[in-house]
């Protein structure tokens, strides 16, 4: 019978390599540029020269930009000056830099149902009379970075013969001496499935399965891509697929994945989503960094240097989460915008990408989520790629799901049953699935009403009949009610746990303000989020579940989470990527004045006194009396 991990408290883990990936800049010739269309164009020159900025106080062994660096399209007059301020503004760059070569950098690929300007050895040309080789290799350590000519694909060109040639043999030599290796395109093989048809954002056959297959043959770990302007993470065999966001503007049709409206200019300046990556290449395997520019055209204050970006992989965080929506499930972009006369599907992966910011793994969903093929095979790469399931059922729903249960056993942390008094019979065929079970119960309402529709689920710390019913699984769900203190709730909890020798894990309850008032003080969330990861860390026996991870901003109890519906962060999820960096391990205690002692300083969620301290939304360091959660360094 598989056990639920327990997992250390949370560390920063060692980088042997780390480098910057970002995309799609699209320069606009100052002042009035014939391609720019929309008023936010006038920032993408200023967004760049901070994303330079931030590169250079991250120094980073090096940069790869996948294409797309000019707007205004190869052969215009707008392109070559758009070009010249690009050279200019990445000259100031300290570290190396590689551009792939993208669609407005060469030409867009072969289609039959555009009139774009198509790649060919004229438009190559310039290119690498301003950036160099379209495609090409070179070593870093262990790591072995090669990028690709993508727009040429398809086009019959000696450029891609000799590419693929190039390629194959660079490959061999690289998989023979047992490098790291990594690879850079601009337009993505697929963005949905490998077999989808071809749209204007993926590889046209038969380059798509060459590409593919001679990558993964070879053993690359991971493959990125940008032209989307928009997050999306694939595998395929074991080879990771990054689509990276733009640091100029999104592509406003991919707004249709959030089921909200659409921000500013009808999605492309959502600024919350443009940003960059930085990768750190670890011992084993790798973790993506991603950066959040949030459309700055200042470079604004540095962030405190244990806090600054591009110094240090996410921390494993000890903290999950509950993902409440479908995130997972394909979804219809209409046939219309780049690609006129065809649909296409993705998946909304912001989620994801702000999972893999705050270092969490565990996640909690739905035992059906096994039942559908589709939700089912994106969980099962997630667990590759190192994440921890917990599913739950409630009632009868328990025996309906134990085969899918039983068959997915060793991808399973734990398996939460609800029942109505939170008893599990001994001879229950669930039992039989092979996984650890963590009984549950209903709570009656504790509005002092009869009944109600919102039943509370999962035991208090100081439940009557706690023992009792534990005693009949492999452990027990906890629940931690807004309100209650979650660090001496988490406490008793782990009494509780010593006492039984259970496995347990436990509902954060986020603020809300009623069944039909929207709770929107962000504050008080982070401060929330804040007290779990220091219960967390404090206690890392017990597995502390927030509920909820996205906004909840339709239907009863309406209420902030972490990540907002069009996936911009919430301050709890500042809160708690800075609060890991400057908390990685143990002993913490909480002083009479409400503060937290840790290794590294003080914790003040609220009431700090006036000083020098270190801001956990945005991450400065400031001075006098804060209005938020802060740290103050030892």
């Amino acid at each position: 019978m598989a056990a639920m991990t327990v997992p250390s408290s949370p560390q920063l883990p060692r980088t042997l390599v780390r480098f910057a990936v970002i995309s799609d800049s699209h320069f606009h010739l100052d002042g009035m540029d014939p391609q720019a269309c929309y008023p936010s164009d006038a920032r993408h020159n200023d967004q760049n020269r901070v994303v330079v900025e931030w590169l250079n106080r991250a120094e980073p062994a090096f940069v790869i930009h996948a294409g797309d660096v000019p707007h205004p399209v190869p052969g215009t007059e707008a392109h070559h000056g758009a070009l010249q301020i690009a050279r200019s503004t990445y000259d100031a760059l300290k570290a190396p830099l590689t551009v792939v070569p993208g669609n407005h950098d060469v030409g867009d690929k072969p289609q039959g149902w555009a009139t774009a300007p198509h790649a060919d050895a004229g438009r190559h040309q310039l290119f690498e009379h301003t950036w160099g080789a379209p495609w090409g290799s070179f070593d870093h350590g262990p790591v072995h970075v090669l990028w690709l000519d993508t727009p040429i694909l398809g086009t019959g060109l000696d450029l891609e013969a000799d590419q693929k040639q190039w390629l194959e043999q660079d490959l061999k030599q690289a998989q023979r001496l047992g490098q790291r290796i990594f690879a850079f395109v601009h337009y993505p093989p697929f963005l949905c499935t490998p077999d989808e048809p071809e749209h204007y954002d993926n590889l046209a056959e038969p380059g798509r399965s060459w590409v593919l297959d001679v990558l993964a043959d070879h053993g690359v770990e991971a493959l990125f891509c940008g032209h989307v302007h928009h997050f999306f993470w694939n595998q395929y065999r074991d080879m990771d697929i990054y689509v990276l966001p733009a640091t100029s503007f999104v592509r406003p049709e991919y707004s249709e994945l959030c089921t909200v409206e659409p921000g500013r200019e009808n999605g492309r300046d959502d600024i919350e989503k443009l940003g960059f990556f930085f990768v750190h290449v670890l011992e084993e395997g790798h973790r993506i960094e991603p950066v959040r520019t949030d459309g700055a055209t200042q470079p604004g204050p540095p962030k405190h240097p244990l806090l600054a970006p591009g110094k240090a992989a996410p921390a494993d965080s000890l903290l999950g989460v509950t993902l409440r929506h479908d995130w997972m499930r394909p979804r219809g972009i209409p046939c219309a915008n780049l690609d006129e006369f065809r649909r296409k599907l993705a998946r909304n992966d912001l989620p994801l990408c702000a999972l893999w910011e705050a270092g969490i793994s565990r996640l909690r969903v739905p035992a059906g989520d096994l039942c559908q093929p589709e939700t089912r095979g994106r969980l099962l790469q997630l667990v590759q790629k190192g994440m921890r399931l917990v599913v739950f059922s409630a009632g009868a729903t328990a025996e309906a799901h134990t085969e899918v249960v039983a068959a997915h056993k060793d991808h399973i942390e734990a398996w939460e049953i609800v029942t109505r008094d939170g008893d599990i019979p001994i001879d229950s065929t669930v039992r039989s699935a092979g996984v650890s079970i963590l009984t549950s119960t209903l709570e009656k309402a504790s509005t002092g009403t009869y009944f109600s529709h919102f039943p509370p689920h999962g035991f208090s710390p100081d439940h009557p009949e706690l023992a009792h019913r534990a005693s009949r699984a492999n452990g027990f769900v906890g629940r931690i009610a807004d309100g209650r203190s979650i660090w001496e709730s988490t406490q008793a909890l782990a009494q509780q746990a010593r006492a039984q020798g259970s496995e347990v894990l436990a509902h954060v309850e986020l603020p809300r303000a009623g069944e039909s008032a929207r709770h929107t003080d962000d504050l008080a969330t982070a401060r929330c989020v804040a007290e779990s990861c220091l219960a967390a860390i404090a206690h890392p026996e017990i597995g502390l579940l927030l509920d909820t991870f996205v906004d909840h901003d339709r239907g009863y109890y309406p209420r902030n989470g972490l990540l907002d519906r069009r996936g911009g962060a919430r301050p709890a999820l500042l809160v708690l990527v800075h609060l890991q960096r400057l908390v990685p391990d143990g002993p913490i205690t909480r002083r009479e004045d409400g503060a937290f002692d840790t290794p590294g300083g003080t914790v003040w969620l609220q009431g700090a006194p006036a000083g020098t301290w270190i801001d956990l939304v945005t991450g400065v360091q400031g001075e006098g009396t804060p209005t938020g959660p802060v740290f103050v360094p030892a």
